[in-house]
């Protein structure tokens, strides 16, 4: 996310680019996975976009998330460019950064009775005002990124497990 300094506490830019490959085996088909790509507030931490505009879970659909913290205002467009389900979601990340737009995607590919689950993220971040260096913000993304990939697939085996 673009961090905006409030007024009078102004950081000098720091332009980052995140890009990251995540990925998770669940003991699932894509189908039975699918829903819960498409649910991503009740797995992935940090900003919770709603919905603004376009249809939900279609193309199109546009979700934003706006916070602060420690005075820094954080703003995050989500939209969704392409959907095929039941195997990719891609969707276009608006930071308000210089280097926007930025990019994530979700690829489920199917290996019998599981499927695997990549998460790709490309976006350019202004890290000015976090007080991370570029080695520690990037790290945090990661493993923040596997810790999200984890929990989906918590949520799966205990639907699995119900059905």
């Amino acid at each position: 996310m673009s961090a905006r300094s409030a007024p009078g506490t102004a950081a000098a830019p720091h332009i980052v680019d995140l890009v990251t490959h995540n990925s998770v085996e669940i003991p699932a088909e894509p189908a039975v996975i699918w829903p819960f790509l498409l649910d991503t507030n009740s797995w992935k931490q940090g900003a919770k976009p709603v919905r603004e505009s376009g249809e939900p879970d279609a193309v199109g659909e546009v979700r934003v998330a706006r916070g602060q913290s420690d005075g820094v205002e954080y703003v995050l467009t989500v939209e969704t460019v392409v959907l095929e389900p039941p195997f990719r979601k891609v969707v276009k990340l608006l930071t308000g950064s210089p280097g926007d737009p930025g990019w994530a995607a979700w690829q489920l590919v199917p290996l019998g009775d599981s499927a695997l689950v990549s998460y790709d993220v490309y976006s350019r971040h202004d890290i000015g005002g976090a007080g991370l260096s570029v080695e520690d913000y990037l790290a945090s993304h990661r493993v923040r990124f596997d810790a999200e990939l984890a929990e989906l697939a918590r949520l799966v085996e205990a639907e699995v497990s119900v059905r």
